[in-house]
């Protein structure tokens, strides 16, 4: 009888610190949660200043957040993770003034924005590639052991 009440009472333990803490079983099946608006480029850029909030509705989805105290900001939130590992997240806002849309901002690049960033990076690695051919071609190659500053002392 101590013996089942033994281990009884180091199953239940084992259950309740391993339902408590970051031990989790390797085979127990994690499903990847998106919450929020996904909210394409194409979307991002068909904006265009002067919309009504219809127009912006229809264009980019319902938002998650509007704020009763700022009635012309609408926030668009996504997120995307398995478990405790976020994949992709994202914060969106759009702006109104007078019942027109305004400006937006958040974490979105357009595809222009993107190909300026990705001409930039390709233009700073071409330069110091060049920077690196021409240091290379400045300093002499020296033929045999000994360096040109130091004296040949072998004897012969």
């Amino acid at each position: 009888m101590q013996f089942v009440l033994k281990a009884a009472l180091l199953t239940a333990a084992v259950l309740a610190f391993t339902g408590c803490s970051k031990l989790q079983f390797p085979w127990a099946y994690k499903i990847y949660i998106q919450q929020g608006n996904y909210l394409e480029e194409d979307m991002i850029e068909q904006l265009e200043v002067g919309m009504t909030p219809e127009q912006v509705r229809y264009i980019m989805g319902t938002p998650m957040v509007t704020d009763t105290f700022h009635p012309d900001r609408w926030d668009y939130y996504f997120e995307y993770k398995r478990g405790d590992k976020v994949f992709k997240e994202y914060h969106f806002t759009v702006h109104f003034n007078e019942g027109l849309l305004a400006s937006w901002e958040g974490d979105y690049q357009t595809r222009a924005a993107k190909q300026e960033e990705e001409a930039k990076e390709f233009n700073d690695a071409a330069a110091e590639v060049d920077k690196a051919s021409k240091k290379e071609e400045k300093t002499p190659e020296t033929e045999g052991n000994t360096a040109p500053d130091e004296p040949n002392t072998a004897e012969g």
